[in-house]
């Protein structure tokens, strides 16, 4: 299971005033792309994706260099499946800033929906040559490398995963499906407990096969 990413903030619910006070914004200075862009973030943080890409398109319209406008609108080209724009829009990014986490990951995410773990592999690595510790750049990493066949490269990333916040259910989860790719049947099914406790909805035969369950 592979894990997005998205800027601007996330956790502030907004209001029917405050997008009001946006959408009249945008009314008033109808040729600035910061109203456009802060609009766009307000209707992405509400779910209307659609309108959201709308503002955030004429943002970069406006100001081809407003890179933010242009990662969060990958971001949700990539949610809603549009793969190719999110790598076309994530790679223009980079093109003004090669150093943008946000973009290197959902290039690499992107790939790997479209199958094409191998080049995933590399714009993950990218990632984390500009933060080691990207937490969802090793989790991915690890999908990437177990569609590889590369079990011990992933065994390695998720076990990273799993020390960076190892409180993450699906960390733990992921770490126990490579260890058990490697044959590691009982560290498997340690971290299988682990996500399990954690709230992962463990699947029943994958418990079955590392006896956390009885056939």
């Amino acid at each position: 299971m592979v894990q997005q990413t998205l800027t601007g903030k996330k956790d502030t619910v907004v209001d029917e005033e405050l997008l009001g006070r946006l959408e009249q914004l945008v009314k008033s200075m109808p040729h600035s792309a910061n109203a456009h862009y802060n609009l766009g973030i307000a209707l992405a943080e509400r779910g209307q994706w659609d309108s959201a890409m709308a503002e955030f398109k004429i943002a970069i319209k406006l100001k081809p260099g407003l890179l933010e406008a242009r990662v969060n609108l990958a971001g949700i080209m990539l949610q809603q499946g549009d793969y190719d724009g999110c790598i076309e829009h994530s790679l223009k990014a980079l093109e003004f800033r090669p150093n943008i986490l946000e973009a290197c990951i959902n290039i690499g995410i992107a790939f790997m929906h479209k199958g094409i773990p191998d080049q995933a592999i590399q714009s993950f690595h990218r990632a984390l040559d500009i933060n080691p510790n990207a937490f969802v750049a090793h989790i991915n990493l690890g999908n990437a490398y177990l569609a590889m066949g590369e079990i011990a490269k992933s065994v390695e990333h998720n076990t990273k995963a799993v020390e960076i916040d190892p409180k993450s259910a699906l960390a733990h989860n992921n770490l126990a499906v490579s260890l058990f790719h490697e044959g590691n049947i009982e560290a498997s099914k340690d971290h299988l407990l682990k996500a399990k406790e954690l709230g992962y909805p463990i699947h029943p035969e994958f418990a079955k096969q590392v006896g956390l369950t009885k056939p």
